[in-house]
């Protein structure tokens, strides 16, 4: 099992190859003039089950694009698991950013791209079967489809994986695991997928119910650059310190999670304007997350991310070709 990241380089024509053999075809996207990265990919079967190890520093992006779409068979759905860093997970006009314990179902059939920014990023996918998924889960199936690490659902499928990574474990173990994990992930699928949920499984009820409705109130007033802790805390009818405590389980705070959905809103309006006819300025995109400073966000993005938003919504930057 993949625990970390090589101590020497290998060159990026080596990673991608062995990319392609355990993921299928995919585009690596390095900075400019880059030859060599520090990465690996290893595949190892549990339980039934294939699962690649990816674990990347220094490279900007790995995109699936139509291209590379004719290239494979596109036989699996990848259920992926941030372990360790940050990364943006796009697809389905659809962009997420995966801290460690989230979950991404990401389909082999469509195009997608995993942003990493230059940074630390190690992740555990699990290659489950077309064919199987669809006999089982038919038109619920879509790729794109998130789940948050403060999800109970969540917590039941690192459950099953850490079972099943564990040395020692009998065939008739192996089957049960196994069908624990389709049984999660229909679960997932069945919930809608979105995944921001509650966690805390020892907190009070109503911890938990203000956790829900405070994660829906800032999903739908996050482009509000007047949203305040303290509006939020007197439309909910709760006290700051009541708000500020039903997030510990998700191991951040209101503000913080505020400013994450406005940065994943803002890289997915990035992504795409180039594809916009009216190419909307940088500062009319950071306005419309929530952002009133644009100097602010500027600093924000580059210190998160590792670069700019103009050097982000470049269809051509860190490409070498």
């Amino acid at each position: 099992m993949l625990t970390e990241l090589p101590k020497t380089y290998l060159p990026i024509d080596q990673f991608q190859t062995d990319l392609r053999s355990i993921c299928g075809a995919f585009q690596l996207n390095p900075a400019r003039s880059q030859t060599m990265m520090r990465g690996a990919v290893c595949l190892e079967e549990r339980c039934g089950m294939e699962f690649a190890h990816v674990a990347v520093d220094e490279l900007q992006t790995i995109r699936r694009t139509k291209r590379e779409l004719v290239q494979d068979h596109a036989e699996h759905y990848f259920l992926i698991l941030q372990e360790e860093g940050r990364a943006l997970m796009s697809q389905r006009d659809t962009a997420r950013l995966l801290r460690p314990g989230d979950f991404i179902l990401i389909d082999s059939a469509e195009p997608s791209e995993f942003t990493y920014f230059n940074r630390h990023s190690r992740q555990l996918s699990v290659h489950l079967p077309r064919a199987e998924l669809q006999a089982r889960f038919g038109d619920v199936l879509r790729g794109g489809m998130f789940l948050s690490g403060s999800d109970h659902t969540a917590l039941g499928i690192c459950a099953v994986l850490a079972k099943a990574f564990e040395r020692g474990g009998n065939q008739t173990q192996t089957g049960y695991l196994r069908d624990a994990m389709y049984g999660l992930l229909g679960a997932m699928l069945y919930a809608g997928g979105d995944g921001i949920q509650s966690q805390k499984i020892d907190a009070e009820v109503g911890s938990a119910q203000l956790l829900e409705r405070a994660l829906d109130y800032i999903e739908t007033h996050f482009f509000d650059s007047d949203l305040s802790i303290q509006r939020m805390s007197r439309d909910l009818k709760v006290s700051s310190r009541q708000l500020q405590r039903s997030f510990l389980s998700t191991n951040t705070t209101p503000t913080d999670y505020l400013v994450q959905k406005r940065l994943a809103f803002a890289c997915q309006s990035l992504k795409y304007r180039h594809r916009s006819d009216s190419k909307p300025l940088i500062s009319t995109i950071a306005y419309s997350c929530g952002f009133n400073d644009l100097s602010y966000f500027n600093r924000l993005f580059r210190s998160t991310f590792g670069c700019t938003p103009t050097q982000y919504a470049d269809p051509t930057y860190c490409a070498d070709a």
